[in-house]
């Protein structure tokens, strides 16, 4: 299973770094019954497991790091390369996890979802 990548342009930036995500306007390629925001501590995680549900993640942290299985491989995949932002499209029934490896700072992950959360399987990936 593949996990799909968007590029996320800001409505608005700064020269000295600041932005505006307009998060109503991200086009979510399924219907959304779901938004969360989810704060990652420092060297945590959220995630490791599988579910039927569809999510679309934005990860706000220079330090988070998606990662998925594809087939037998783990794959991983920086959330914010040189400061993008990226809207990843996990399918349903794939195993995945969002982990903040920073040292210091916490990470922020926007997550859209088809469904609510049930019949989760915890993965074995980190």
């Amino acid at each position: 299973m593949k996990i799909q990548e968007f590029v996320i342009e800001p409505r608005y930036k700064k020269e000295n770094g600041l932005y505006i995500l307009d998060i109503n306007s991200i086009k979510i390629p399924f219907e959304v019954k779901d938004i969360s925001v989810v704060n990652i501590p420092p060297k945590q995680f959220g995630g490791n497991h599988k579910h039927p549900r569809q999510e679309a993640f934005v990860g706000i942290g220079e330090e988070l790091e998606l990662i998925w299985m594809d087939g037998n491989k783990r794959m991983t995949k920086k959330m914010n390369p040189e400061g993008k932002n990226i809207l990843f499209v996990i399918p349903s029934d794939l195993g995945h996890a969002v982990v903040n490896n920073s040292n210091s700072q916490f990470g922020i992950l926007l997550e859209y979802a088809s469904d609510s959360q049930k019949d989760v399987q915890i993965c074995q990936m980190l």
